[in-house]
């Protein structure tokens, strides 16, 4: 961040006065609208590609030289990590076209407006754009070949299609999608394709006219392909009747660069969507199947009924293929009719299909093993109007709080269409300061019951709150009695605003055993039975670790395995332990820390507050639950808190020859061999001796967002070594407990004193 600030002073000569972090939309990009002590603002971008925004910079100044409505690039670092561009405001067409998707595609007269303004000025930017544009400096190529078009079409075979389990014949399919690629480059013309034309990379100004960003990944190619791109956007739900209009919008604005044949436009046109509802599917195949992101599962339904109305009109000319789709869109999960489903843990949900929970063909192989299932709290809010939420599961409806005794924000004129969700509501609620009084108690009765309910082994507790209309102070009440739990607890809690529509589930802490190791410093023992297994106190080292964790709220498992794994699996079936316990499989390989962690990422990438990671034979008094809040804090140099932590590592002053470096602000700096004098670090010169050297313990936690560099990765790799090679782009910390005791049980001398170690150490594991 002080880089970026640096840039705004050289190149405006002001001071930053305020920074605020904008929410990015699945890029690996940060942008930060930068306010200067004059009060002009503008957008400061830090991304991890220099190609990447080489590319931007590029495209943005051609584009602005040719008076097209994009930002304007201001100033660029040199080392191409950072640039500067033009505020462009906050509102961009998809947040603008709010009402219309949440009414089922019922588009308002302005909305409809907005959209056939976008595709007026959608020509000029593919036509102009490409008069004397080198796109030689395009990222990742210059034109869309049929190599692409290969790849995105077996992503869809690979992510989605063999994930619902459709038998098809691989070599027929393999033929229809050449011929595919093959027609799909042969579309005439040469114009800039922005390929990624969506609502939400148009921003509108203050008189609603459409300016274009994120056009980074653009190349030559059809301009047919975003046409497809924006009208055929799954969430939009635009009907047919507005999609034609459109189109008629954009052909007549296309009209005024060239001559356009509109028989050969339309066909291409139908081409490129049947491509383009592959080429989602793909991606929601993958963050959805593989990365159990709800959002991308939600938007499989309306891409499946833009899919069946395709064939319909018999958009897809490969017979094989189209034989395929077909038998796709009429499997018994893609049917179109809504369908109310009751759950069992009493939600109900309407949703156009099922979807399986494992995809049959994944990314990596593991298998998996579900115990006796943990605690899940839920909690409601409700109008008592409409009455007491109903309890499914048969424990009698567990806690009813009664909201009405406090102020009522639903009396007053400027919060009647807001929820307790709404930041104006909030404000109110906790400047009068009733509900914080009221929430005080609840807290404090709750702890106990759910603290009491994981001691006993319970799985099903339930809270409920209830105000006159279940809009406002109930709303604030279960959000926040939810979080609070989730966050002291780490366990799973699901959040239902009944008289709103909103459900919400808060998913469980999450943590990474490291069990895949030959033991071989415990020889003749490992000869025998894994290093997870070998006894200490009378319980196996990995019986001590899972206890612990139970005990500090992590109830979602992954434990890797490589020697003696079927030992592990079956120790694990055999004493269940209300904890959900699954296995990354490495017995073809050990990936080591780093490797291991990268092929377990399936099933680590959803958990969104990150996870812990743990040495299984490492014994220690640390609180993982005081750790884990750490981990999942905001990073300490980040004054607007939004940037969390990328990892946490629990380190020691041991004696050691190998020490991890760290600045006053325990930031980790390098790494060094003191016995030696080896020194490695991003940073160049670094002089040891300005730095604390501290030793790792074997315990860290890691947030998801790291998982991008991985692809620079081999297979098998050291954590360290990535954590060195990343330091410098990411914010990883170092953590020092007081009073930390910690035994390291990788050797036969070691056993005897884990025994005493066990005996004398302060922590309980139940």
């Amino acid at each position: 961040m002080e880089k970026l600030k640096k840039l705004y002073r050289e190149a405006t000569g002001l001071d930053v006065s305020e920074v605020e972090a904008i929410p990015g939309a699945g890029s690996n990009r940060k942008y930060y609208r930068l306010k200067g002590s004059d009060g002009s603002t503008l957008i400061g971008v830090i991304g991890t590609s220099r190609d990447e925004n080489h590319a931007f910079c590029y495209l943005a100044r051609h584009f602005h030289g040719a008076g097209l409505p994009v930002p304007q690039v201001v100033a660029e670092a040199t080392d191409g990590l950072r640039y500067l561009q033009t505020d462009l405001g906050s509102q961009s067409l998809f947040d603008a076209l709010k009402g219309g998707r949440e009414a089922g595609g019922r588009y308002n007269a302005h909305e409809r407006e907005l959209l056939r303004r976008t595709a007026r000025a959608l020509p000029a930017m593919q036509i102009l754009g490409a008069q004397g544009l080198d796109f030689s400096q395009c990222y990742p190529q210059e034109a869309l070949d049929e190599t692409n078009v290969l790849f995105d079409l077996n992503y869809f075979k690979y992510c989605f299609l063999k994930a619902t389990g459709l038998d098809f014949h691989e070599l027929k399919l393999e033929a229809s999608f050449q011929l595919m690629a093959r027609d799909i480059v042969s579309i005439p013309g040469g114009a800039f394709m922005y390929r990624d034309f969506q609502a939400r990379n148009v921003m509108l100004d203050a008189q609603g006219n459409p300016y274009f960003i994120d056009f980074q990944g653009g190349r030559r190619g059809p301009v047919q392909y975003d046409v497809a791109s924006f009208l055929w956007q799954a969430s939009a739900r635009y009907p047919k009747k507005l999609r034609e209009e459109l189109i008629k919008v954009y052909i007549d604005g296309l009209k005024q660069y060239q001559e356009v044949n509109e028989n050969q436009f339309r066909q291409g046109l139908q081409l490129c969507v049947l491509f383009r509802l592959l080429q989602v599917l793909g991606a929601y195949g993958f963050r959805g199947y593989f990365e159990r992101k709800k959002h991308f599962l939600e938007s499989i339904p309306p891409a499946m009924e833009s899919l069946r109305d395709l064939l319909k009109s018999g958009g897809c000319p490969y017979l094989y293929l189209g034989e395929v789709l077909t038998a796709l869109v009429a499997m018994p999960q893609f049917k179109p009719e809504p369908r109310q489903i009751k759950r069992a843990d009493g939600f109900k949900t309407t949703q156009l299909n099922p979807y399986p929970t494992h995809p049959q063909d994944g990314p990596a192989t593991f298998s998996r093993y579900d115990a006796q299932g943990p605690l899940v709290v839920r909690v409601f809010s409700f109008s008592y109007r409409k009455g007491i939420p109903e309890d499914t599961s048969g424990n009698g409806g567990g806690y009813v709080f009664d909201c009405r005794s406090t102020h009522n924000p639903g009396r007053y004129e400027p919060y009647k269409q807001l929820t307790g969700l709404d930041e104006p509501v909030i404000r109110f609620l906790e400047d009068d300061g009733e509900i914080l009084t009221f929430l005080e108690s609840v807290y404090k009765l709750a702890d106990a019951h759910v603290r009491r309910y994981m001691q006993r082994g319970f799985t099903s507790l339930m809270f409920s709150f209830g105000c006159t209309g279940g809009q406002h102070r109930s709303v604030y009440s279960a959000q926040h009695l939810a979080e609070h739990i989730h966050r002291k607890f780490g366990i799973e809690v699901h959040i239902c605003h009944r008289e709103q529509g909103i459900e919400k589930v808060l998913t469980p802490a999450r943590a990474m055993v490291f069990a895949a190791g030959l033991g071989t410093r415990l020889k003749p023992i490992t000869d025998t039975m894994p290093k997870a297994l070998v006894p200490v106190g009378g319980k196996p080292l990995l019986e001590h670790l899972l206890l612990k964790l139970k005990a500090a709220g992590f109830s979602d498992v992954v434990i890797n395995v490589h020697h003696f794994a079927d030992m592990i699996e079956d120790w694990c079936q055999q004493h269940p332990m209300q904890m959900r316990i699954m296995f990354s499989d490495e017995r073809q390989q050990l990936l080591e820390t780093g490797g291991g962690i990268k092929h377990a990422a399936p099933l680590l990438r959803d958990a969104e507050d990150g996870f812990l990671i743990h040495n299984v034979d490492i014994l220690s008094n640390v609180d993982l639950r005081a750790f884990a809040e750490v981990g999942r804090s905001p990073s300490p140099l980040e004054k607007d808190g939004t940037r969390l932590r990328a990892a946490t590592l629990l380190v020691s002053e041991r004696d050691t020859q190998r020490y991890l470096l760290f600045d006053d602000d325990m930031r980790l700096m390098g790494w060094t061999n003191v016995a030696t004098g080896e020194v490695r670090s991003p940073y160049p010169n670094l002089d040891v001796q300005r730095y604390k050297k501290l030793a790792f313990a074997g315990v860290h936690y890691m947030n998801p967002s790291l998982f991008r560099y991985f692809k620079d990765f081999p297979e098998k790799f050291s954590i360290i070594d990535f954590y060195l090679k990343v330091c410098d782009k990411e914010p990883i910390y170092g953590y020092i407990q007081p009073g930390l005791r910690l035994l390291d049980v990788g050797k036969l001398d070691t056993l005897a004193a884990a025994e005493a170690f066990l005996q004398t150490s302060p922590v309980r594991h139940n």
